[in-house]
């Protein structure tokens, strides 16, 4: 790696990115939590551990594309610039997790998932509303920011568009 003007060659800038649209973010999470919940299905602990491991780490995957980032066309970096890692996303995803974590209490774990997980989901989702950078509570803590990604083929109409 090289610096040039303070800036590292060689790894992704993101000094033009767009902030993600709220909208696009609420759809592209519904879509991790979703995959989480059908890993969740996987009898035993396997399941638990799928879902957890996958809630947790999905922003790492593709240098912060999950699956549900890539079908809304969104990507997490971090503000100070390095690439997407797998600390940086269990620490920006442990708030989503906890509904998840809770859940395994016994006896009152369920109850406890649906209050205090429907809470942490309100506060998340007023968070990423309402903060002037669009970020969570996750975000804020990992400091990272989600922005929308765009694709090389964004740049060619489609007509032009080979198969």
């Amino acid at each position: 790696m090289m610096d040039v003007g303070g800036y590292r060659i060689g790894r992704e800038l993101h000094l033009d990115a767009r902030k993600a649209r709220y909208f696009a973010r609420m759809v592209g999470k519904s879509a991790d939590l979703i995959v989480g919940m059908c890993l969740w299905q996987i009898p035993g602990a396997a399941g638990v551990l799928a879902c957890l491991f996958y809630i947790l780490t999905c922003d790492a995957f593709s240098g912060g594309r999950s699956l549900g980032k890539w079908l809304t066309g969104l990507k997490v970096v971090r503000l100070d610039r390095e690439l997407m890692d797998y600390p940086a996303s269990v620490v920006r995803n442990v708030t989503v997790a906890f509904p998840f974590l809770i859940y395994l209490v016994p006896a009152i774990g369920p109850f406890l998932s649906y209050t205090l997980g429907a809470v942490v989901m309100c506060i998340e989702a007023y968070l990423g509303f309402y903060d002037l950078e669009g970020q969570r509570a996750g975000d804020i803590i990992a400091r990272t920011l989600v922005v929308e990604f765009k694709q090389e083929s964004d740049a060619n109409p489609v007509s032009d568009r080979r198969a």
